[in-house]
């Protein structure tokens, strides 16, 4: 039996290396590994530039350093260059990864806008079953105050990294990253993860939103109480009715747990419930081409809001036995 146990464990190992596919790309196409993991506000962090135009040279040097972005600027842009139309990247097995590059021009908030980018493909059999836009470049050339860039990272697992970004004299500020995987079966890009600069989405069961420092929320005032009763409310802020349940579903679970009436990890159990109910109600809205950092459709906050009520009504009938 034990010859049979080693035998099984051999071939699980042996059909895994056999049989996952690897998407081996060669390094000029295959992007940064940089990518494949991102602090979103620290990198924020490091790569403002406050003052930088009157700064002396030795502290603009001392700035640059600080924001690793700066290394990938020449590579992409090589990469976009040596792009001539396409260029098949990967082909095995019957699956083809192509890249395809094309000028773009777009309007945005009143500016105009002008670069280039590059679209992965996702083919078999000649037909192209998914796509997603893998890198660009664009700068506003309305006022020429800042370009925008999009860099990525294909691993040879088959997940996909991208990460949008914009120059300007104060810096450059990361806008989404994305995490995608290649599904061979259903033969299209998942996207996984999307983190905006102060939202972070994770299928299929996490939602979060990093609060705003600058805010300041009176959850006492009468504007509002009122949107407690009006949620949709064009005035009201959907995001502080969000935080002002969630910080009242804190409390109530708080209570319980001291009373006994719940597990210690119960509030981060009800909260992935919530997550993967309102996710799997609103699909994430990809903003493929969008050059602004992500934001979840309101649908989804009214969900969790929604949910956040009918726990809280839960842990008042609990606390109040």
């Amino acid at each position: 039996m034990k010859h049979l146990f080693y035998i099984g464990i051999i071939f699980s190992f042996f059909s895994t290396c056999c049989y996952s596919q690897q998407f081996n790309i060669e390094k000029k196409y295959r992007g940064n590994s940089f990518l494949n993991k991102v602090d979103m506000q620290k990198l924020e962090k490091d790569c403002s530039r406050e003052d930088y135009i009157n700064s002396d040279y030795s502290i603009q040097v001392e700035m640059d350093k600080r924001c690793p972005l700066h290394k990938f600027g020449n590579y992409f842009n090589n990469l976009i260059d040596s792009v001539d139309k396409s260029k098949v990247i990967y082909q095995k097995n019957g699956l083809t990864l192509k890249l395809s590059k094309e000028g773009v021009n777009f309007m945005k908030g009143g500016d105009d806008y002008s670069g280039a980018k590059l679209t992965l493909s996702l083919i078999q059999n000649n037909e192209i079953k998914d796509q997603i836009t893998l890198a660009n470049t664009f700068t506003n050339i309305t006022n020429f105050l800042f370009v925008g860039y999009r860099y990525y990272y294909i691993a040879p697992s088959g997940d996909i990294y991208t990460l949008s970004l914009m120059e300007a004299d104060n810096g450059i500020v990361p806008q989404i990253w994305k995490h995608y995987k290649i599904d061979e079966k259903k033969l299209k890009f998942n996207l996984l993860q999307i983190y905006g600069r102060r939202i972070q989405i994770s299928y299929p069961d996490h939602f979060s939103v990093v609060p705003n420092p600058y805010d300041i929320i009176d959850y006492n005032s009468s504007e509002f109480l009122e949107c407690l009763n009006n949620e949709t409310d064009e005035e009201c802020n959907t995001e502080h009715i969000y935080f002002y349940y969630l910080d009242l579903l804190k409390q109530k679970t708080t209570l319980l747990v001291k009373k006994k009436n719940a597990p210690k990890n119960s509030l981060p159990l009800i909260k992935k419930k919530i997550d993967k109910l309102c996710l799997s109600k609103n699909s994430l809205l990809d903003l493929d081409d969008d050059i602004y950092s992500y934001y979840p459709p309101i649908e989804i906050f009214l969900c969790e809001i929604k949910e956040l009520k009918q726990e809280i009504k839960q842990a008042e009938i609990k606390l109040a036995k």
